[in-house]
């Protein structure tokens, strides 16, 4: 059995664990701080089609004692020299080829004011690892084969080696980007929360560079989508091409779409939040205009999954707010809302 954890979104930790724990033989023993910590039997390999998770790390060890003090980079250090790294290799090497003499490189992360930097982190354990393996170093993580993460909370940092060769937040269909584009996992959050039926189908009337409608094609729905920006509809039929995702994309104002009434299933969009995204009107009176449309195209069992940083100005007349989740995004604090009818 194989100890894991994943990194996820702050906010999104139980739609992860939600999706960790849908997978065969896969048990999750711990929800914290955007981690997932689960045990694994069987084939690693489904663990690198988890969509919600911005990656997943085989379990090395949890080190304690390490405060914001100097001496912390000693120990750090100390710990990184006796870490036993080859049973992780030999896992990695089940789903992916690995050189015969790898390069690797370090991340970290820390919660809390600390009297070093995380480059200083990095170079610690960088140096520990080479006194035990003799392994290549490179600070270029895109060019390393393996990736040791510490992800450090109070005084414990929990280390880990990444199970892909690549971060799974890093879709290779996410060629061209626009200001305010959605991170592709939290996308497929916004889908999980959904609970899509397959075969139905799902608009963004806001889709910005596709990210939603791509990620969507995983479910197995029909996605449809548009955008009032030419710019972003340009970008979203470059990006779906790059998935060789089958979806309808069209030039459109959300406040006037031109689709029949009850002609969707599900409503899945992250809409403009007026910061990124510049208006022509008041954001309040922006939403009630989508609002309206969004009501009107919906089937009456319909569901919607939409995220903002300002959930006070989304109201709707007959949907009902089914769950609120706030989460970290573009270092704000966005609100994911669900919404249904209660009468169906």
């Amino acid at each position: 059995m194989n100890k894991i954890f994943a990194i996820t979104t702050r906010g999104l930790e139980a739609v992860s664990a939600g999706e960790l724990a849908a997978l065969p033989g896969v048990m999750v023993d711990q929800i914290a701080y955007r981690r997932i910590f689960a045990s694994c039997r069987g084939s690693l390999s489904p663990l690198l089609s988890l969509r919600t998770v911005d990656d997943v790390f085989l379990y090395l060890a949890a080190w304690q004692g390490i405060d914001r003090a100097r001496q912390s980079l000693s120990t750090l250090r100390m710990e990184s020299a006796r870490l036993d790294l080859n049973a992780a290799l030999k896992a990695c090497e089940q789903v992916r080829s690995i050189h015969n003499a790898p390069t690797f490189s370090v991340t970290a992360n820390f919660v809390g004011k600390r009297n070093y930097s995380t480059a200083e982190i990095k170079q610690a354990c960088a140096e520990g690892v080479i006194e035990l393996q003799h392994w290549v170093y490179s600070e270029n993580d895109a060019e390393a084969d393996l990736n040791v993460r510490l992800f450090i909370e109070g005084e414990t940092a929990v280390v880990g080696m990444r199970l892909g060769a690549r971060s799974l937040s890093k879709r290779p269909y996410k060629r061209q980007h626009l200001i305010g584009s959605l991170k592709p996992t939290v996308a497929a959050a916004l889908l999980e929360l959904a609970d899509l039926t397959p075969g139905a189908r799902i608009l963004d009337p806001c889709c910005g560079a596709g990210t939603i409608l791509i990620e969507a094609r995983a479910f197995g729905v029909e996605a449809w989508g548009g955008d009032i920006n030419p710019e972003a509809v340009t970008a979203a039929r470059f990006n779906t091409a790059q998935a060789e995702a089958n979806v309808h994309l069209q030039h459109w104002d959300a406040r006037a779409l031109p689709l029949s009434d009850n002609s969707v299933d599900y409503v899945i969009s992250n809409l403009p939040w007026g910061r990124a995204v510049t208006t022509d009107v008041s954001l309040q009176s922006l939403y009630q205009e989508i609002g309206e449309e969004i009501e009107r195209v919906l089937v009456s069992d319909g569901k919607a999954v939409l995220l903002t940083n300002s959930p006070e100005a989304v109201q709707f007349n007959r949907l009902n707010r089914d769950k609120q989740i706030e989460n970290s995004l573009f270092g704000q604090t966005p609100t994911i809302m669900v919404w249904s009818d209660h009468t169906y």
